[in-house]
């Protein structure tokens, strides 16, 4: 037993000397697959500047060295990517280039994939551009915004030109960057239905199509129910309201006169489209009195903003908001006079303090 024994000590020793000489031996694995199906394909032409390059290699845990460039063999400019997209800066127009994929696994095998190519587009106009924010109806004579945008297959800068259906066509806005929402106004002296469309063209003179038509409705949509000129208004103690008979003196001068005990109602209607009425009161004289104003949401379509002040000569207008904030009309201004009677002897009989 004891001879055995040595001799199995002398078998490990000697297996040990031997590994130690040589090395532990281990087994080979296997190279990655050659990476294939290329996007762009082999030899494809009129690929965009902004190209997101892939490829397949059938395992996983592989790294990836890219060579890329407009010579062939191309030049190395990135190693040990673990996806199969490469993402490059935008690239020259109308120009060939040329690209290789090397495969790495974690045992240093490694397989150098064929060289590809593809070639660029050349200029390409911007797409067409729609009309993305603006009313569908409001009133004549108003200032109305309106957005627009248009991509360029190449990330040029853009110009826009609108048609408003009304004879009237802008000059060409711009430019503009790249995806860049942009804004313009136009009104619309006379009511009627209008098709607006707009078109875009890039810096290099690359003119897209015409947009989709986009409809607008122009037609009055705020309308002052009171305050008509030539009319006299009583307003006693919030009790008597009466418009009492018409003066055609006061008619010629655009005016109605306002005779009241402390202050008067201006009530008008909305369009269904009008959410919110500010109606505004101007003293035509005296710059302390400016502005007085009153805010009011929709209630059932019916507004009506208060005021209270001294005698004097005003103008009035209720401005009509949409849903969006957006101001889509404003009433007629009228000229009002405003006189105040103390009626003391009627406050008198009727007890009031």
């Amino acid at each position: 037993m004891k001879k055995k024994f040595i001799q199995y000590i002398v078998c490990v020793g000697m297996l040990l000397a031997t590994f130690s000489t040589i090395g532990i031996p281990f087994a080979s694995a296997d190279a990655p697959s050659e990476p294939s199906q290329p996007v762009p394909a082999l030899g494809s032409s009129g690929v965009t500047v902004f190209v997101d390059m892939q490829w397949t290699c059938n395992e996983e845990n592989l790294t990836y060295d890219i060579y890329f460039g407009t010579e062939t063999p191309p030049p190395l400019v990135l190693v040990n990517q673990t996806v199969t997209i490469f993402e490059p800066d935008r690239l020259m127009l109308n120009t060939t280039y040329y690209w290789q994929i090397v495969a790495h696994n974690s045992q240093q095998e490694s397989t150098l994939g064929p060289i590809w190519s593809f070639i660029t587009a050349g200029n390409q106009p911007p797409f067409k551009p729609a009309v993305l924010d603006g009313p569908t109806i409001a009133g004549p004579g108003i200032s109305l915004k309106f957005t627009t945008v248009a991509p360029d297959p190449e990330g040029d800068q853009v110009f826009y030109q609108w048609d408003w259906g009304d004879g009237n066509m802008s000059d060409w806005f711009g430019p503009y960057d790249f995806g860049q929402h942009t804004e313009t106004t136009h009104q619309w002296a006379q009511n009627g239905s209008y098709d607006i469309k707009v078109r875009a063209r890039d810096i290099y003179g690359k003119q897209s199509g015409w947009s989709s038509d986009y409809h607008i409705s122009i037609t009055p949509q705020i309308h002052l129910m009171n305050l008509k000129q030539g009319y006299v208004y009583f307003n006693f103690f919030d009790i008597f309201k009466k418009a009492y008979g018409y003066i055609y003196s006061l008619d010629l001068l655009g005016m109605a006169l306002i005779i009241s005990t402390g202050g008067f109602t201006v009530n008008a209607t909305g369009e269904d489209s009008v959410h919110t009425v500010v109606f505004e009161m101007a003293n035509r004289f005296f710059e302390e009195q400016r502005w007085n104003t009153t805010y009011n949401n929709d209630t059932g379509h019916s507004f009506e903003g208060s005021f209270q002040l001294t005698n004097g000569l005003y103008e009035v207008f209720a401005s009509a908001y949409d849903g969006n904030g957006r101001l889509i009309d404003r009433a007629t201004r009228q000229y009002v006079v405003y006189y105040q009677w103390q009626f003391n002897l009627l406050k008198q009989i009727l007890g009031s303090p």
